[in-house]
C-alpha cells in the first residue's frame, strides 16, 4: 500500500463515482487527475482529464509496477491524448520501494533520518548526499523505461527546516538536485516533463529553478491551508498566487488542488455550502490561469466536481447554445448555485422573480465571455417560497423555478 505524508495527499482514483443530480457532469475546460494507488487503467482511461498523475506501480514496488502497454494506452486513450507523469517522493525515503534494504534505520545510512511521525515507514532523508541522488536517479530508469511522460517531484519543500549544510543553504542545495534530474534525464530528454509539487516560492528565490521544470502543483491555495473546508487566509493565497505567477509568467503550468470538503475522510459529501467552496476554488484558480482540482484530503475515491467534469475536446467541442441549468440545491435553504452557458460574449442579466412575476433580486448585470458560467444566489432577507431564476443572455430568455425553505 503506498502511504503519503498528509501535508503532501492528492486524490487517489477508485470508485464510487459521485454526482450531482441537476447540476451538468461535462466540462471543456482542461483538467489534471492525480492518482497513487488502486488505479484502474480502464478507468482512468475513460475521463476526459488531460494529465494524469499516478504511481510508476500498483502498489508502490517493482513487482506490481505498470507495464508500458498500459502506459501507452493511458497516454492514447482519448482524442487529444493524454500527458502521463509519475510521481516520485525525493524529500523522503519509503520502505515499500524496490531501494529499501532491511537493515536500513534512521543514521544508518548516513543520510536517512527520522521517520516521518505522521506515516510510517516514511523517513527524513539528506536530500543533497550522493547516495540518495543515485537512488533517485535508478528510480527515474525504472519511469523512463515504462514509457511515462514526465515525473512529478514531490517534498519539494522538505528542505525547510534545514540548517545551512556547508555554508550552502538548504533551498539551493533543493533547487540544485531538481536541476540534477534534468540533466540526468536530458540525453534521452525527448519533451520529458519534470513538475514539482509545492515550495513555489524557489523559484523567487533562486530563478534558475525556472529553467529545470515544465509545471508546478500547488496544494491549499484556496482552501485546506488552516483545515479541510476551511478557506486558506487570504495573505497566504496571496502569497502563493504571486509565487505561482513567476511560473506561470515563464510559460510553465501551474495546477492547484484544494480540500473543499470539512468531515469528509473517506468520500466527498456535495452539500450546497461544499459546493460554494468547490466553485470559489476553480473560478478564483481559473482567473489567474491556473488548472484547478478539488477532492477530499483522504485517499480512496475518484472526485468528479459537479460541473467541473472534463471531457475529451472531441466529445465537447464548445458551447452551442444558451442553456439555464437548475439550480442546486433545490430546495434550497439560504445559498443555491446557478450555471448557465453562452455560445459567444454577450451581456446577461440574471434575476430572481416572486410567482406574481416580480423582480425581487438581480444576481448579475454585466457582459460576459462566452463558455461556462456560476452565480451564487444568496436568499438572506428573502422569505420563503417558490421563485423563477430569469436569464436574459443576447437574444435568449431562459427561466428555471426554485423553492426556499428557511
Amino acid at each position: 500500500m503506498i502511504k503519503k505524508h498528509a501535508e503532501f495527499c492528492l486524490l487517489i482514483l477508485f470508485t464510487p463515482v459521485f454526482f450531482m443530480p441537476g447540476v451538468p457532469e461535462l466540462t471543456a475546460q482542461p483538467g489534471f487527475l492525480y492518482q497513487l494507488q488502486n488505479l484502474d487503467i480502464e478507468a482512468v482511461a475513460s475521463t476526459g482529464f488531460d494529465l494524469v498523475i499516478m504511481d510508476y506501480s500498483a502498489e508502490g514496488d517493482d513487482e506490481t509496477a505498470f507495464t508500458a502497454g498500459e502506459i501507452n494506452t493511458l497516454k492514447n486513450s482519448s482524442w487529444a491524448g493524454k500527458s502521463v507523469l509519475a510521481y516520485l517522493s525525493i524529500g523522503e525515503a519509503e520502505d515499500y520501494r524496490f531501494y529499501w534494504e532491511s537493515s536500513w534505520k534512521p543514521g544508518n545510512p548516513g543520510w536517512l533520518l527520522q521517520e516521518n511521525p505522521e506515516w510510517e515507514g516514511n523517513f527524513k532523508v539528506e536530500f543533497w548526499d550522493l547516495a540518495w541522488r543515485n537512488i533517485i536517479f535508478s528510480y527515474i530508469d525504472r519511469i523512463l523505461a515504462a514509457g511515462f511522460d514526465g515525473v512529478y517531484l514531490d517534498l519539494i519543500d522538505a528542505y525547510e527546516g534545514f540548517m545551512p549544510v556547508s555554508s550552502i543553504e538548504a533551498s539551493q542545495l533543493m533547487v540544485d538536485f531538481v536541476k540534477a534530474i534534468r540533466e540526468y534525464i536530458r540525453p534521452a530528454d525527448n519533451g520529458f516533463l519534470i513538475y514539482v509539487q509545492n515550495a513555489p516560492e524557489l523559484a523567487t528565490m533562486h530563478p534558475e529553478y525556472l529553467n529545470a521544470v515544465d509545471g508546478i502543483g500547488q496544494e491549499d491555495i484556496y482552501y485546506g491551508y488552516d483545515g479541510d473546508g476551511v478557506r486558506t487566509p487570504d495573505e497566504v493565497t496571496q502569497e502563493m498566487e504571486q509565487n505561482l505567477d513567476v511560473f506561470l509568467n515563464a510559460g510553465k503550468t501551474v495546477l492547484t488542488v484544494d480540500y473543499p470538503f470539512a468531515s469528509s475522510e473517506t468520500e466527498p459529501h456535495f452539500d450546497s455550502a461544499t459546493m460554494l467552496k468547490v466553485v470559489d476554488a476553480y473560478t478564483r484558480s481559473r482567473s489567474k490561469g491556473y488548472i484547478p482540482y478539488c477532492t477530499v484530503r483522504e485517499l480512496g475515491y475518484l472526485t468528479l466536481n459537479p460541473g467541473f467534469i472534463p471531457v475529451s475536446v472531441q466529445a465537447v467541442p464548445g458551447v452551442q447554445q444558451y442553456r439555464l441549468y437548475p439550480s442546486f440545491p433545490n430546495p434550497f435553504n439560504m445559498s443555491s448555485m446557478i450555471q448557465y452557458d453562452l455560445p459567444g460574449p454577450c451581456h446577461v442579466r440574471a434575476v430572481v422573480l416572486d410567482i406574481t412575476g416580480r423582480e425581487r433580486r438581480v444576481l448579475e448585470d454585466s457582459e460576459q465571455s462566452g463558455g461556462t458560467h456560476w452565480l451564487e444566489w444568496n436568499a438572506a432577507g428573502m422569505a420563503s417560497g417558490s421563485y423563477i431564476i430569469q436569464l436574459d443572455a443576447g437574444t435568449a430568455r431562459l427561466t428555471s423555478r426554485t423553492t426556499l425553505i428557511k
